[in-house]
């Protein structure tokens, strides 16, 4: 999130990370998610980082690292440097390599093209996007900031009957489908539907949002099970109120064959929307409202995967 225009990168200048780690990707006990996937986590944010244009230096102190994953890290095996002990870091040869490294890197990368718009005009499914309107989002303006996040995406998509399907449902204390997937058709419409939604007050109810949506799949509300993927996307800046049923709910929904995505912003509990999403690659996380734009492309290019 860095690297972008909106947090002072700029298109003309080379992008280079240099990452020191003393030992290997290790969630602890309290993530909800194994050491594998932690490290597959590690492993897919670091190359969304180098697809979008930035060069990756992994600097492994002592022999905790793990170097395959260094591998992975790194732009190349050019780009991995291995040292004993912090203490080494200060040695003016290995800082003097560091930078002549740089700047190779700087010489033979070529200028990250402008971040072109991903479009997913090949795939047909049904989506249906779940957003907050709780009392934290904290203004119509917030909630507004959320809607213009969810139809960035739908703009991008081929919507219409035989192709992709747009549904909607907004919750806090009650949830409600405010767009059906067989109403969902027209890009225009579905773009100009979900732009008047208005904010509201309330809780949390996740677990709502999840069984409004899985009858939202139905046949009868527009939905095609086992015709077409079928994906929901919830966005979220909270905890659920009742966490427990939020689970059972989002299981029920995997269960039916919808792939859970989940976006979470700020105060939004990570370590849950690792449990209701698909895989772990299919949560995304910014600490402010305002940088949902940061990850919109990234979120596109797992939708259309």
């Amino acid at each position: 999130q860095i690297f972008t225009s909106q947090n002072g990168a700029r298109n003309d200048a080379i992008k280079i990370a240099v990452v020191t780690t003393d030992g290997e990707t290790n969630p602890g006990g309290a993530d909800s998610y194994t050491k594998e996937e932690g490290k597959e986590m590690t492993l897919l944010q670091a190359q969304r980082a180098k697809d979008n244009g930035v060069y990756v230096f992994a600097v492994g102190v002592g022999k905790k690292v793990n170097d395959q994953e260094l591998l992975g890290i790194a732009s190349g095996p050019e780009s991995v440097i291995k040292v004993d002990t912090y203490e080494e870091l200060r040695e003016n040869e290995l800082q003097d390599k560091l930078i002549d490294l740089t700047c190779e890197a700087g010489e033979n990368t070529p200028l990250p093209p402008v971040t072109p718009n991903v479009q997913c005009e090949k795939k047909k499914a049904d989506i249906i996007f779940a957003l907050d309107q709780s009392t934290s989002i904290g203004s119509q303006k917030n909630f507004s900031i959320e809607l213009d996040f969810v139809n960035y995406l739908i703009k991008k998509l081929a919507v219409a009957s035989d192709e992709t399907r747009i549904g909607a449902v907004v919750f806090s204390d009650d949830s409600e489908r405010r767009l059906e997937l067989r109403d969902g058709i027209n890009r225009d419409s579905v773009v100009d539907t979900i732009h008047k939604f208005k904010w509201g007050t309330g809780n949390t109810y996740m677990d709502k949002a999840f069984a409004d949506m899985r009858e939202g799949f139905l046949p009868a509300k527009g939905g095609r099970p086992g015709l077409v993927p079928q994906i929901a996307v919830l966005l979220t800046d909270g905890s659920a109120t009742d966490p427990y049923t939020a689970e059972s709910e989002a299981n029920k929904l995997k269960n039916n064959g919808v792939e859970i995505f989940a976006i979470g912003v700020k105060g939004a509990d990570r370590n849950a929307l690792e449990t209701y999403a698909s895989r772990p690659r299919n949560v995304f996380f910014v600490d402010e409202l305002i940088a949902l734009n940061t990850i919109s492309d990234a979120v596109l290019t797992e939708l259309c995967a």
